[in-house]
């Protein structure tokens, strides 16, 4: 199981990130909506969703790792309805922003350009806090998504400066692209966190592959994702003849074994007997038409008598 103690780091980084983004946001669509700034706006939208995602993510990594029995289902849930809901509104949003923005003026203050480049070098303050907690999948995740946004922002700044209709539009339809993929994907794995659907992840064929290669005769995995998490289910073979407490142990090994996976939540371990050997039902057969024979040959040798 992963350090409790660096999870509960990771867990403050995150939060640290979404107040900072938080305020900034803010910043971006008072002064875009009064000097009618698409472009501020549009990338205050995209603020929003990653400090929303950022605050969930740090309540998620607080509670994950807990040495407790209890499973907090609906904070998964909540995380995924949470993400479908603001998805909703930011692509709404977005969308009303790209075709007003078709009309908007372009003559704004250069000032409100050092509105933007503020809001990249906030994300360089957090690419840099999170690169020692890049073991953790979903923190890999967001440095590169942070990469993209410096990017993104840096461009957006010059945009506002060149006061350029053209390139201004090139760089609103660009942020709003950035956001649509990145709803979507949200959105996909939000409707599979809801539903309960195993998902063909890379992790599966993963944790087959190695506990496999610890001699454990796996007959299957199944995960499902939880928010931004998995639950794996994994059934193993036994023979029926096997003592208790070496089920126990292989158990808690494979439990071991899954929960060393950072993006695991929670390993359910299923021991089933393995089935009955064609041979074995050949010898059953057999003795039962043997028995069967000599009791007719008992019965004939008494009618006799």
């Amino acid at each position: 199981m992963l350090p409790l103690s660096k999870l509960n780091s990771a867990s403050r980084i995150f939060l640290v990130s979404g107040i900072l983004i938080f305020p900034i946001s803010v910043l971006e669509i008072y002064f875009g909506e009064k000097y009618s700034s698409s472009l501020l706006v549009v990338d205050s939208y995209h603020g929003f969703i990653d400090a929303t995602s950022a605050i969930l993510f740090s309540v998620l990594l607080k509670i994950i790792y807990r040495k407790s029995k209890r499973f907090p289902w609906g904070l998964y849930n909540l995380e995924s309805l949470a993400i479908l809901m603001s998805s909703a509104i930011i692509v709404f949003l977005s969308m009303t922003y790209l075709f007003q923005g078709l009309h908007a003026s372009y003559d704004v203050p250069d000032w409100l350009a050092s509105i933007i480049w503020g809001s990249s070098i906030i994300t360089l303050i957090i690419y840099y806090m999170e690169r020692k907690y890049r073991w953790i999948e979903i923190v890999r995740t967001d440095l590169v998504h942070s990469k993209l946004d410096m990017l993104m922002e840096i461009i957006g700044g010059i945009a506002i400066l060149s006061q350029n209709f053209y390139f201004n539009m090139a760089v609103i339809l660009s942020i709003i692209g950035f956001i649509l993929a990145d709803t979507i994907r949200q959105v996909k794995e939000a409707i599979l966190s809801l539903i309960g659907a195993s998902c063909d992840c890379p992790i599966k064929d993963r944790i087959y592959t190695i506990l496999k290669g610890f001699g454990i005769n796996v007959s299957n995995v199944y995960v499902r994702r939880l928010g931004s998490f998995f639950m794996v289910y994994v059934v193993v073979t036994m023979p029926s003849r096997t003592e208790l407490r070496k089920v126990y142990r292989i158990r808690k090994k494979i439990s071991r074994i899954v929960y060393s996976f950072d993006s695991v939540a929670l390993v359910d371990v299923k021991i089933v007997p393995q089935k009955v050997k064609n041979t074995l039902k050949i010898d059953i057969k057999s003795n039962v038409s043997k028995t069967s024979n000599d009791n007719k040959a008992n019965a004939v040798v008494r009618s006799k008598s």
